[in-house]
């Protein structure tokens, strides 16, 4: 074969590689790709409320080896958002934020657009509310409900927070052994969006226990000096007592309340009011007489002659 036989033997090869490089190097396809969307120039003392995505669909179109080498790890769709203001943002997702050049077509993006609506992040104090709630024992009611600190730093919204007056603890759940007082570290109650400083309190409970009132018949004691007769009006009284409420159901709890006189050698002899004492166990109280005082009628004893 002649040299100039050769040379055209080798063009021809080499345009049919050029061809077949051509060819199937530059096939086009398309793909749908996630890119993450990430936020740049957030604005100061702002928060976004609703309408955030985390990111975007792009069907792109381009040569087979370029996309099929394309390294999405380093991608992600650049959102700017130092131009937002409180309410609502209306924002177009457009293909240049994607940053992949002119070699993709992006064919179609999704979404297509979104609306952030944008609030104002604040500092709120307030107060705060122990909850509870269980089988408490029917002797027992509330005294007194308190939390260390009682008040705590709201941050959040400003559209939620100027809603909040006080804010509660999560509830406390009791049963019929709770003892007089319950302390514990509890968290708070808090609305979506908002934080704590600090985020849990301690709790005081303090229990008591019920009172009620009854009107018991006791018999009354006159104590006096050996020398002195005396008579009373009646051997009884009646008195509204006020009690711990399982103080009346004990079987011999008037045997715990006595009334007595205890008579003196001033007391002239006739007819005389006087004043009793009761004696209560602790935790009990008199609310009222009958009656208030009693007729004692005092006879000295003759004196024997010598």
């Amino acid at each position: 074969m002649s040299a100039q036989r050769w040379k055209i033997a080798a063009l021809a090869l080499m345009m049919s590689l050029l061809t077949w490089y051509l060819v199937t190097g530059r096939d086009l396809v398309e793909t749908w790709v996630e890119f993450p969307l990430e936020i740049i120039n957030p604005p100061q003392n702002m928060i976004i409320r609703s309408g955030m995505i985390t990111k975007v669909s792009a069907r792109l179109r381009g040569p087979k080896g370029l996309i099929r080498n394309l390294d999405t790890k380093k991608l992600a769709y650049s959102l700017d958002t130092s131009k937002l203001v409180v309410g609502n943002n209306p924002i177009d997702i457009v293909p240049e934020r994607l940053g992949l050049g002119s070699a993709l077509e992006v064919v179609e993006i999704k979404p297509s657009h979104i609306n952030l609506v944008m609030d104002m992040y604040v500092d709120k104090k307030v107060a705060v509310i122990p909850t509870w709630k269980g089988d408490l024992h029917k002797d027992f009611t509330l005294k007194t409900a308190s939390s260390d600190p009682e008040e705590v730093v709201l941050r959040g919204p400003a559209s939620i927070l100027d809603k909040v007056g006080q804010i509660r603890t999560q509830t406390v759940m009791l049963d019929t052994n709770t003892p007089e007082i319950w302390q514990g570290e509890v968290p708070l109650h808090l609305p979506e969006a908002v934080e704590s400083t600090p985020g849990m309190v301690k709790v005081n409970l303090e229990f008591t226990v019920r009172k009620g009132k009854m009107w018991v018949k006791v018999p009354l004691y006159i104590l006096g000096p050996e020398d002195v007769d005396f008579s009373a009006s009646q051997n009884y009284v009646r008195l509204l007592v006020e009690a711990p409420k399982p103080f009346f159901r004990e079987n011999d709890f008037r045997n715990d309340i006595i009334a007595s006189i205890d008579l003196n050698a001033t007391i002239p002899e006739g007819d005389n009011l006087v004043p009793y004492e009761v004696s209560l166990p602790s935790g009990c109280s008199i609310t009222k007489r009958k009656p208030e005082q009693i007729t004692v009628t005092i006879s000295r004893q003759a004196v024997p002659s010598h």
